[in-house]
């Protein structure tokens, strides 16, 4: 696996950084992305550039706790996903990316988590990290619009729901306002994740309903 192809995540090595659980290792996530991805796309191609961008988001949003360490979203950035309120980036920092995700689907209850546990209900279930990737660049910034696949493999417990080992994926799109200094302003995500949560929690939720 060729090394120009390992994910980019940039303004990880300022000394200063207050990191939420210290310094993120992507190894994990990084292997499971080059071993699983479906596109290949080229070093210098938009695709690349975006899914290089996305993942440094992700971590800055996951991992960081000051705002002024944050070098991809602008101060008032906000996101919402599928059609649900928007979430300034201090509620996104005190509610966890998970529980803002999954904040508008019957399946899970994001009220009911916090950041921490949240955080160690999902990571204990995809002990193998999450890979990520672009599938496509429909639209370039500054109005940003791409699809988008996300997979891993339940090796660890749900709750009460024992690993099976099975794939699970979730594809989805993105919109996002960008600015002249390549910050994020404003993204919307779309996306199903109840086939994922079923799958999870061991029962078909129309049944036991």
């Amino acid at each position: 696996m060729a090394e120009k192809d390992t994910p980019i995540r940039m303004y990880m090595d300022d000394p200063t950084i207050v990191w939420r659980k210290g310094k993120p290792d992507y190894s994990k996530a990084d292997q499971l992305y080059l071993q699983g991805r479906t596109k290949f796309h080229a070093p210098d191609s938009v695709e690349k550039t975006v899914s290089d961008f996305v993942k440094t988001f992700e971590m800055e949003v996951r991992h960081k706790l000051r705002l002024e360490d944050f070098h991809t979203i602008t101060p008032d950035f906000k996101m919402n996903v599928n059609g649900g309120r928007y979430f300034n980036v201090q509620e996104i920092l005190a509610r966890g990316s998970y529980n803002v995700f999954l904040s508008n689907t019957p399946l899970y209850d994001a009220d009911k988590e916090s950041n921490a546990s949240s955080d160690q209900l999902f990571s204990g279930a995809f002990t193998e990290g999450f890979g990520w990737e672009v599938l496509e660049v429909i639209n370039g910034p500054p109005k940003l619009v791409f699809t988008w696949r996300h997979w891993t493999r339940m090796t660890g417990p749900f709750r009460d729901h024992q690993p099976t080992g099975e794939r699970l994926e979730l594809f989805g799109s993105a919109m996002a306002n960008m600015t002249t200094d390549n910050r994020l302003s404003c993204v919307n995500l779309f996306f199903d994740p109840s086939t994922m949560l079923t799958k999870l929690q061991g029962h078909c939720p129309i049944l036991n309903n």
